[in-house]
């Protein structure tokens, strides 16, 4: 492709035009082809999210020269696959250097998904027949794939010391489709699963210049960054209208924007083995999108047929929404270690948002109602100390307080305060083992609104806000009896409570444990393993209502209007095995490994009705759902390493691996899980059935010169 002949030309001429009257040259580096066969049962997208395991070949390579002070990498990884990089950085000791870099990577969501809308990759979906048909089978198929590329290269330029010059660019464009939805009406309606494009261009440039020399480094640095999208929106039909023209919906994408950022960094060496440090930085965000002056709802106004769906008009201030977000951010440290037993440091950040977009004023036709969009901003303040000891008996105790204030432009909850104390205390006095133990608390107020526009927030509490007590308890242990010995034991624990949520999260507790060892028998047999466990338990309470004024979660239990709990556990398991039998040293070597992750969720309901019985068919068993996110990802890799020169190798070896995939919601899954028109949906089939089993038979011959 046409980046790698670029990237391999501009090897020839570095390489051709560097000192040839040098005395002293050196090339080495390694190349390496590889030969790979897949055999793959299920879902190969899910198999293959991140990367490209496919049948044929694919190169990687490194090199390295140095001509006097001149000096040129190269790197070429997974070449002639989705997933190739390469590099290219060289430059003269002292006083430049430079790179070049490209990137490949897919993100593979689903193979083989089905519409029946035409137009994918476009901005307008289309079918020709109304409504839809429900048969899967005549649907158009399609993949959900994203491909991200990324171009970069600097220059940094260090010949005038103390001073130096550095600047960057870059740009990543992403092309695919992934998976988006809509509501096929403003009250809710059928929901309807769109392909939407992806075309997105981001731009990329940074400039730096400062100053090193001891006892003072300052730079100064200038960001730019622009976003384009080719698609801001995406048109559609909509199944939920009885004709084309009134059911032409809109899906809103993410619009064109740019930023620029200025920031200061610098730190100041000082008495006493101190040392100051600070970083400063303004940002500025800016994006404009065309608005729509309508939206699909249940009833067209404009038609007095009231069995027709399709848009309703609306009024606005302004067609056009400018958003505008201010950043400021300011950090101060300061450490030191004036004595040879204390180490401390003080700290001060500030962080604030100002958003500065447009307010824009909706007037719904023909209520007149009047909604106005919230602008969020918010500001963080965080200042602290800690400080450490050195104690007799090779002791080492660590103490450090923090607070944060934080205010939010938001109705719910403006403030919070946290105070977080922290303390460790670790243990070295043999030589062969160090323990640790630490203890961490969080106490975080929140405050709300005492008259909520809307009921329910007197009682609801969101956890990412809400007043939390949180106390966290870790150790560990680092043991390595002989050279070739060590291993490694980990245990921590967290709890946080939620004592001001009469409705919302109420608890959250949290259990993991860790253990690793690597053994090297007589240089010729390597043993390693690990075993890491985690379960998880929270409990949430919220109520079920019918309008706002049902919200007080202390009233008397109805049919319709009942608190209800559910008790989430996941249990985690992570575990692996191996072996590196070095059967002819330096000459034949084979390695044996296994890998095992198992998550297996669980919730537990409960409905409070009282004495009101249960709706038809439900009982407080079979309300509760075993399937909730299980799944199991094993492998195993069998790899047989041959040096048949110092300079020549082949490695071959099978890989397996099966994940399967155990969830309520993905289940039984069906294109049109019920009776479309005036509810039910339409779907693509976007993270179908992700279980798969595969088989990879590789083979690799490198040569390193």
């Amino acid at each position: 492709m046409r980046s790698k002949v670029l990237i391999l030309a501009v090897i020839f001429c570095a390489a051709s035009g560097m000192n040839s009257s040098a005395e002293e040259r050196k090339v080495s580096g390694e190349i390496s082809l590889t030969a790979q066969h897949l055999n793959i049962e299920g879902n190969e997208a899910k198999y293959n999210e991140y990367r490209d395991i496919r049948d044929g070949f694919y190169g990687d390579m490194t090199l390295q020269y140095e001509s006097g002070n001149y000096y040129l990498d190269f790197r070429a990884a997974e070449a002639g696959r989705k997933t190739q990089s390469y590099e290219l950085s060289g430059g003269k000791w002292g006083s430049f250097k430079y790179f070049f870099s490209y990137d490949q990577l897919p993100h593979n969501y689903t193979y083989d998904a089905k519409s029946f809308y035409q137009g994918f990759g476009g901005a307008n979906l289309s079918y020709p027949i109304q409504p839809p048909s429900p048969n899967a089978s005549t649907w158009n198929t399609f993949d959900y794939t994203v491909e991200r590329r990324t171009y970069a290269g600097g220059l940094k330029y260090e010949k005038l010391k103390p001073f130096y010059f550095d600047v960057s660019l870059s740009k990543e464009t992403r092309m695919g489709l992934m998976p988006s939805s809509a509501a096929g009406t403003s009250s809710g309606g059928i929901a309807i699963e769109l392909p939407a494009p992806i075309n997105y261009d981001t731009d990329n440039l940074k400039v730096e210049a400062g100053y090193v020399k001891n006892p003072l480094s300052l730079s100064f640095i200038y960001l730019y960054t622009r976003f384009q999208n080719d698609n801001s929106n995406l048109f559609f039909r909509n199944p939920a209208t009885n004709n084309t023209a009134a059911g032409t919906d809109v899906l809103t994408l993410p619009p064109g924007n740019d930023q620029y950022k200025l920031g200061v960094q610098g730190t100041l060496r000082l008495p006493w083995n101190s040392k100051f440090s600070l970083d400063l930085s303004t940002a500025k965000a800016h994006s404009e999108a065309k608005l729509f002056n309508y939206y699909v709802s249940d009833v067209d106004a404009a038609d007095s047929n009231i069995g027709v769906r399709g848009r309703t008009g609306i009024t606005l201030n302004n067609s056009t929404f400018n958003g505008e977000i201010d950043t400021y951010n300011y950090s101060l440290v300061l450490t030191s270690n004036p004595l040879h037993f204390l180490d401390g440091k003080v700290f001060y950040k500030y962080y604030k948002q100002d958003n500065k977009s447009d307010q824009i004023i909706t007037t719904v036709s023909p209520s007149a109602e009047q909604i106005i969009n919230p602008l969020f901003g918010y500001r963080k303040e965080q200042y602290g100390a800690e400080l450490g000891f050195r104690l007799p008996a090779s002791f080492y105790v660590t103490g450090a307080y923090s607070h944060i204030n934080t205010r939010r432009d938001r109705e719910d909850n403006p403030e919070n305060n946290d105070n977080l104390y922290r303390f460790e205390i670790r243990w070295s006095g043999l030589d062969f083992m160090v323990a640790k133990a630490g203890y961490e608390k969080l106490d975080r107020k929140a405050y709300f609104e005492a008259n909520p526009a809307v009921a329910i927030e007197l009682y609801e509490r969101r956890y990412d806000v809400a007043a939390k007590n949180q106390d966290t308890y870790k150790a560990s242990l680092e043991f390595f009896p002989m050279e070739n010995l060590n291993f490694n034991l980990g245990y921590k624990y967290k709890e946080a409570r939620y004592p001001d949520s009469a409705l919302g999260l109420q608890n959250d507790k949290r259990n993991e444990f860790t253990i690793d060892g690597d053994y090297l028998i007589l240089q010729r047999v390597r043993l390693f393993g690990y075993f890491d466990w985690e379960y998880v338990k929270f409990d949430q309470l919220q109520r079920q209502l019918t309008s706002f004024a049902n919200s007080d979660p202390n009233s008397p239990p109805t049919a319709t209007n009942f608190n209800w709990r559910v008790t989430q556990t996941e249990r985690n398991y992570a575990y692996g095995l191996g072996t590196e039998i070095y059967v002819i040293p330096k000459r034949l070597s084979f390695l044996l490994q296994t890998n095992n992750q198992k998550s297996n969720g669980y919730a537990d309901y409960t409905y409070y009705l009282g004495t009101n019985p249960l709706p038809a068919g439900r009982t407080q068993e079979n309300i509760d759902i075993s399937q909730w996110d299980n799944y199991r990802l094993t492998n195993y890799i069998v790899k047989a390493i041959y040096h048949m020169t110092p300079a020549l190798s082949l490695t071959g070896g099978w890989a397996y691996e099966k994940y399967v995939y155990d969830d309520a919601q993905y289940n039984g899954y069906l294109y049109v899980p019920a009776t479309t028109g005036t509810n039910g949906a339409y779907l693509t089939g976007a993270y179908k059935d992700p279980s798969y089993r595969a088989n990879v038979f590789f083979l690799t011959m490198a040569y390193k010169f």
